[in-house]
């Protein structure tokens, strides 16, 4: 049965996270199946999940021509995801990829 050390690289993840949110980022497993990892968000009291289980990210493959067809694909999402730093998008650009 796959892991999450199969779809991602959790020591670089939590580096990248406390380089985006800062050193004090609470970021865990994510207890969705779905979802790879997750962040409290401090503003709204709430978990924030992201990263679809099943999918390697760059932290994992780190085939640059792959990231760049993600972070292409992503960029045209509707909603407000540009103004949250916390949005699961946002998140999942800047941490995982």
């Amino acid at each position: 049965m796959p892991t999450i050390y199969d779809y991602s690289d959790p020591h670089t993840v939590y580096k990248k996270a406390q380089k985006y949110l800062g050193k004090n980022v609470l970021i865990s497993f994510s207890d969705k199946p779905t979802k790879k990892f997750m962040v409290f968000n401090p503003h709204t009291n709430k978990w924030i999940h992201f990263g679809l289980m099943g999918y390697q990210d760059f932290t994992k493959h780190k085939d640059q021509k792959r990231r760049e067809n993600y972070l292409r694909r992503t960029q045209n999402m509707k909603g407000e995801w540009r103004n949250n730093k916390y949005s699961a998008n946002n998140l999942s650009r800047n941490i995982l990829w």
